[in-house]
């Protein structure tokens, strides 16, 4: 027997969940289903950074994550042989995505959202009146649309045949003590002393079943060359004089937004990794929320019109201040991550308004065009005159 929903989402996580809740939001009539494979509470690999943004976003609708977090209140940048620390309160919080995910499902599930975890996608069928969705169970679903929210290796972006993704990363993480040198609990540092390295070290304060400990990884955009995120991984723990051997290693790949890519098709709708995140920084869950902020209202508007063709989608997520930063995201990778990186990191340090701003955007403080012109005008000025400088 086929049963009918009027939307099915692949993926229970932030992306998919923030997804069901915004179209619940805007028409409470669309009947949503969310298909987790995994089993809550599920191990997610990641480091656990949120920005207050993501925060804003689920405030709105009154959602409230009642899970374990560690607040953050600054952001520390090891450049070119120098620490910058910028401070703001309440910027955001890292948490554990084992207990983050469950709890962001139980409060879809406590507003009537039918989440069902331990039930994948298996296959799907698209045709002028829907889609056909064959779960991993053997149910079989009809709907008026699909979304894709199941990340990096979903079935959805393979099955619909979307093409493959080219901007690609390789994150290796552990937990560990604390030690000496390092940053206060309410600092997220991120590590670009490594110059030959296309990405980033980081140190996160997290909590492991209540105890405090500290999330370090690597960060390696595989787009760039072949590197080793466990090696360099291994020579970042060294040099603060922990033994890589004494620690679980954990890794994942994660999928990076690209400028025109397509992210929809009739009745199939991309969000979160599987449409794609930040490649600069590996960010992604204050992104994955903010898609599906984007989503909800989109599909609200889809169902209204009973049209899927959702041709536009691309053009929505540009519009909106998710496309904006995944744009610059963008920009700023193709800046930094190639030849001109000794002299953006030599001209870095001198504008900490630079970092305010960043910082500002990642906690949910609006922000004025004439501000980020002014900053970008201030760093193309200094990065001229850096490369006016007869050394270069």
């Amino acid at each position: 027997m086929t049963r009918t929903v009027d939307l099915v989402i692949a993926g229970g996580g932030p992306a998919g969940i923030s997804t069901a809740l915004h179209v619940q939001a805007a028409n409470p009539q669309i009947s949503t289903l969310v298909l987790e494979k995994a089993r809550y509470p599920r191990e997610k690999i990641c480091a656990g950074g949120i920005g207050a943004r993501a925060f804003r976003w689920l405030d709105r609708l009154g959602v409230q994550v009642d899970c374990p977090m560690v607040k953050l209140d600054a952001v520390a940048l090891r450049l070119g042989g120098q620490t910058i620390v910028t401070r703001m309160p309440n910027i955001g919080v890292v948490v554990r995505r084992v207990e983050f995910d469950h709890a962001l499902a139980k409060a879809a599930i406590a507003r009537g959202i039918e989440v069902r975890d331990g039930c994948g996608v298996a296959a799907i069928a698209i045709d002028d009146d829907g889609v056909r969705v064959t779960t991993d169970t053997g149910e079989e679903l009809r709907a008026k649309a699909i979304v894709g929210a199941d990340g990096v290796a979903g079935v959805v972006r393979k099955q619909a045949g979307f093409p493959a993704h080219k901007l690609r990363a390789q994150v290796v993480e552990l937990d560990t003590e604390s030690v000496a040198g390092d940053q206060p609990r309410d600092t997220v540092v991120f590590d670009f002393d490594a110059q030959d390295l296309a990405g980033y070290a980081w140190d996160f304060p997290t909590l492991v079943a209540g105890a405090p400990m500290v999330c370090r990884g690597a960060y390696v955009i595989r787009t760039l060359g072949p590197d080793d995120a466990k090696a360099r991984l291994g020579t970042y723990l060294r040099a603060r004089g922990l033994d890589p051997a004494r620690y679980r290693h954990k890794q994942y790949a994660e999928r990076g937004w690209e400028p025109g890519a397509e992210i929809s098709m009739p009745r199939v709708l991309l969000v979160g990794e599987a449409a794609g995140i930040d490649i600069a920084t590996g960010e992604g869950i204050g992104q994955a929320i903010e898609y599906g902020a984007v989503a909800g209202p989109y599909l609200a508007r889809a169902f209204d019109r009973d049209v899927f063709r959702f041709s536009d989608w691309a053009a929505t997520v540009a519009g909106h201040h998710l496309g904006r930063q995944l744009w610059i995201r963008h920009q700023c990778y193709k800046w930094f991550y190639g030849p001109k990186r000794p002299a953006v990191e030599r001209v870095m340090p001198r504008l900490p308004s630079l970092f305010q701003v960043a910082i500002e955007d990642f906690a949910g403080v609006p922000l004025s065009k004439l501000a980020l012109m002014r900053g970008a005008g201030q760093f193309l000025a200094a990065y001229a005159r850096e490369k006016m400088r007869p050394d270069d």
